[in-house]
């Protein structure tokens, strides 16, 4: 079946997308403030991002995080490379995104984070979405895009519906 932007689902995305960001930052002792507008990078600022891709019965969609320098280092752990952060983080990331969507009526999967490094990243989005800008306290940025299509009739809820008990980010379970 073919797949349609819906402007409503993809702010359902976007709030659910903003939300998750804050807490996975949050979780690692980087408070981050949200920004209506992009700031201007200076000359040789160079941002990290991951990028995800998402599908399942009824929507797919793509999840981009970048940051530059100063919020990558202060999330991350000891002796661990920017390169395997950001991808961890991204990976992170969608996977609140993910426990959210399916809270609200979409099931998604994911594919491995891949690691992009640049001066200039501009996704070239399906669609005309801007990214969510989050600047942090002792320096830097962090931008998310994400996009969705979905099938005809799938409407994401605003809020989640599920009576079901997902595990908290964080969490594992073991089989």
């Amino acid at each position: 079946m073919a797949m349609n932007f819906d402007p409503h689902n993809q702010v359902v995305l976007d709030n659910v997308t903003q939300t998750s960001c804050v807490e996975l930052f949050e979780a690692y002792g980087v408070t981050l403030d949200r920004r209506e507008s992009t700031p201007e990078l200076g000359p040789g600022a160079i941002l990290l991002c991951g990028i995800v891709g998402f599908s399942g019965p009824g929507a797919r969609g793509t999840c981009i995080l970048a940051t530059t320098a100063e919020p990558l280092a202060a999330s991350s752990p000891p002796e661990t490379t920017a390169r395997d952060w950001v991808a961890e983080l991204t990976n992170q990331l969608m996977g609140r995104i993910k426990n959210k969507l399916l809270a609200r009526g979409a099931e998604v999967y994911l594919s491995t984070p891949v690691v992009m490094r640049g001066e200039h990243i501009a996704p070239v989005p399906r669609f005309a979405i801007a990214p969510s800008v989050f600047g942090v306290a002792h320096g830097g940025s962090i931008y998310v895009w994400t996009e969705v299509e979905t099938q005809p009739g799938l409407t994401l809820s605003d809020e989640a519906v599920t009576g079901e008990s997902h595990l908290a980010e964080g969490d594992a379970m073991m089989f």
